[in-house]
C-alpha cells in the first residue's frame, strides 16, 4: 500500500503551495484539498473513492473541480465517504447550485457522478485489503481521523485536530501502526490561536502522544505558512527522541 502526499501545507504562500491531499495507491484520496490539481486527467478518472474528514474549505476544495473534470470520463460515480453531518454541510454549503452545482444530479439522479456514502464514526471500510476505519476527534466542526491498514502495517490520518487524548489509547498498543499523518499548526506562542482553532501546536502534541510508542514516525502536516521550521524545532525539543518529520508535497510511503 503506498500513500502519496498530494498536498499538505496549512495556508498559501508558505513552503508547501496546496493544500490538504492524500492519495492511498491509485484510487484512494483521503481528504480532497487544493493539492487535487497536482493529478493529471488519467489519475483523476481512476480515483473511485475520497474519504472527508471535515468540511473545511482547505480540505474539499479540490473535490469540486475533480467531479468536474472526470464527469464524461467515467462510467461509475466517484464514492464520497464522510459522516452524515459532514455530508450535509456539503450538500447545504457547496454543492448546491449556487457555489457550485449538485453533481450527486448530474448527469442525471439515477447515474450521478457523485454518490454519498455516509460513514459512521467507529465504522470500517474493506476496499481490496485496505482497511479504512473512522475515529472521532475534537476539532471546530465534526472531524473523522483514518486509520488506513491492510493485515500488516499501516497508517493514521488524523485531519485537523485538538487534544483527543481517547483517540491515542486505540493505538498504543497497535503493532502495524507505522506513522501519523497529524496537524500541527502553530508554534507555542500562538498556543491561544490553536486552542481557539482547535488545532495542535507543538507543546500540546507531544503531551496528547506522551503514551505513544517512540518507534511510531510523526509526519507533521498543516504548518502554517513562515511558521514551518520553527515548529518542527520546537516539536523536536520538547521530545528529542520521536521521530517529527515535516511532510512535504510529492512525498511517498509504502507501508
Amino acid at each position: 500500500m503506498k500513500l502519496k502526499i498530494l498536498g499538505c501545507a496549512g495556508g498559501i504562500g508558505g513552503r508547501e503551495r496546496v493544500t490538504t491531499c492524500m492519495q492511498v495507491d491509485d484510487d484512494i484520496l483521503l481528504d480532497a484539498g487544493t493539492g487535487v490539481a497536482g493529478l493529471d486527467l488519467a489519475q483523476l478518472v481512476a480515483i473511485d473513492h475520497v474519504f472527508v474528514t471535515h468540511s473545511h474549505l482547505d480540505h474539499v476544495a479540490g473535490l469540486a473541480f475533480l467531479l468536474d473534470s472526470v464527469l464524461g470520463h467515467r462510467s461509475t460515480p466517484v464514492i464520497v465517504h464522510a459522516t452524515e453531518k459532514v455530508i450535509a454541510t456539503l450538500k447545504k454549503h457547496l454543492f448546491n447550485w449556487h457555489l457550485w452545482p449538485d453533481f450527486a444530479k448530474i448527469p442525471d439522479a439515477k447515474t450521478p457522478i457523485l454518490l454519498w456514502e455516509p460513514m459512521q464514526l467507529g465504522e470500517t471500510v474493506l476496499l481490496n485489503g485496505r482497511n479504512i476505519r473512522s475515529y472521532s476527534v475534537d476539532h471546530t466542526v465534526e472531524t473523522s481521523a483514518y486509520w488506513v491498514h491492510h493485515d500488516t502495517a499501516g497508517f493514521i490520518f488524523t485531519g485537523d485536530m485538538a487534544s483527543t487524548p481517547s483517540f491515542w489509547t486505540n493505538f498504543v498498543a497497535e503493532k502495524r501502526l507505522k506513522a501519523v499523518v497529524v496537524d500541527c499548526s502553530f508554534p507555542d506562542a500562538e498556543e491561544s490561536l490553536a486552542g481557539l482553532s482547535k488545532h495542535f501546536c507543538p507543546r500540546a502534541l507531544v503531551n496528547d502522544i506522551a503514551n505513544m510508542p517512540y518507534a511510531t514516525r510523526f509526519l507533521i502536516t498543516h504548518l502554517k505558512p513562515g511558521q514551518e521550521d520553527r515548529i518542527i524545532n520546537e516539536l523536536r525539543i520538547h521530545d528529542d527522541k520521536r521521530l517529527f518529520e515535516p511532510l512535504r508535497n510529492g512525498d511517498v510511503f509504502d507501508f
